[in-house]
């Protein structure tokens, strides 16, 4: 064999080669993508996260992690990320995610309420959790910054533009009456309800109940000027007022079924008082006894005997009136002639008219029964008028419902007596 055909033969061996480069190949393009996305998602993640604020509530009362969101001026500016039992198992900690530009509003001042915990027909504002859920109320306050807080779970109270502290010191049940409720002045808001306390005097046993008012002088259009502070301004026009008859009371708006607050009222009639200026806190004099609590005495001194004797005896002139002969002979009369009436009227047909003497009957007829209807009141109001008991509403409503029908009846005598023809032909 040859050479040649040695060569063909043997198979030639493929010698690689190599070669280097500094730049970086396409196939890490994916790999560098991807870490470039997970990294982009974590710091925009970082960059949108919220300031994190725990707020202890006594129950959840409804509110939903990831749901129940925080409001500021209406405004969402956050939500509730979790919820947990405090340590001690008695709260409930809700940790809220706020918007970072909320940080210059979380003071020691700050107060986180609940609203629409217990919905309530008396704040029809609150209603609206029936369906949404309540939620988390934000009112900024001054004071060191702060993330840590303990809510409320009522609605927020009104805001003041100033608040000058009172006290005022009930002597009975408050009757549920709580801190963010109204102060009024005749039906003005003119303050809210700090804090409502007890107190007991060891040495007298005496069991008081002090409540503690924010007043806004602005809301009494007190105009502060020559450097005086609020205080001194308010107090002046306090002492004047109650040295006139200004007194705190508890009431209900609207009554009975609306929420407890504090009204301020002027009562001329009641114990000369001025305003006490040598506790803690001013002080503003309560009416004497609870206008709440004294409503069941109040009823108890009602004649109720008298006005049930009255009922009776009211009763008892009705019976006496039915049963009245001249009444029942009053109404068989009315009731014959109006039959004998519908005869004559029945019996005249279009080619048929009555004859002038049977007209003349039938207006002499109603003209009687005129006057019968007239004697009948005339009884009635003998029979009761002279009681001091005679009623006057539904008898009186009768009696000139009596005397309308006597005046119809005339006058439809005195139609027919002019015109006769109305009997066939119609008025």
């Amino acid at each position: 064999m040859s050479a040649v055909a040695d060569d063909l033969l043997v198979p030639r061996r493929t010698i690689p080669r190599v070669y280097y480069t500094r730049s970086v190949g396409w196939i890490w393009a994916v790999p560098i993508a991807a870490a470039a996305v997970v990294l982009f998602l974590l710091v925009r993640s970082l960059s949108h996260r919220g300031i994190d604020v725990t707020v202890t509530f006594d129950e959840a009362s409804g509110m939903v992690a990831a749901s129940t969101k925080v409001l500021y001026r209406g405004l969402e500016t956050g939500t509730v990320s979790s919820l947990a039992l405090s340590p001690d198992g008695k709260h409930v900690i809700a940790h809220l995610d706020l918007d970072k530009r909320m940080r210059e509003y979380l003071r020691s001042g700050t107060k986180f309420y609940l609203h629409g915990a217990h919905p309530s027909l008396a704040d029809l504002s609150s209603l609206t959790a029936v369906l949404s859920g309540p939620s988390i109320v934000l009112v900024p306050g001054k004071g060191a910054p702060q993330e840590h807080f303990v809510g409320t779970a009522s609605s927020p109270p009104e805001a003041l533009e100033v608040a000058v502290p009172y006290q005022v010191t009930f002597a009975g049940d408050v009757d549920g009456l709580q801190p963010g409720s109204a102060v009024t002045l005749f039906g003005f808001t003119v303050g809210v309800i700090r804090s409502v306390g007890l107190a007991l005097d060891p040495q007298t046993g005496r069991v008081s109940v002090p409540v503690v008012l924010a007043l806004d002088p602005t809301r009494f259009h007190i105009h502060r000027g020559g450097g005086s502070s609020w205080t001194a301004l308010m107090n002046a026009a306090l002492d004047q007022l109650t040295r006139q008859g200004l007194r705190a009371e508890l009431t209900r708006s609207p009554p009975f079924v609306g929420p407890e607050e504090v009204t301020l009222d002027m009562m001329p009639d009641s114990a000369p008082a001025a305003l006490r200026l040598d506790g803690s806190l001013p002080e503003i004099p309560a009416v004497e006894g609870n206008a709440l609590g004294d409503l069941p005495r109040k009823l108890d001194r009602l004649p109720i005997e008298q006005i049930a004797d009255n009922v009776r005896a009211i009763t008892d002139h009705l019976k006496a009136l039915s049963a009245s002969p001249q009444l029942q002979d009053s109404i068989k009369h009315l009731d014959r002639t109006l039959a004998a009436l519908d005869k004559t009227v029945h019996q005249a047909g279009p080619e048929i008219a009555p004859t002038l003497e049977s007209v003349h009957q039938t207006v002499d007829s109603l003209r009687q029964t005129a006057s019968t209807i007239d004697g009948m009141a005339l009884a009635t109001q003998r029979i009761v008028g002279d009681s001091p008991d005679s009623p006057n509403g539904n008898l009186e409503q009768s009696l000139r419902e009596f005397t309308e029908a006597s005046r119809a009846v005339r006058t439809f005598a005195d139609y027919l007596d002019s015109h006769p023809e109305a009997l066939i032909r119609g008025r």
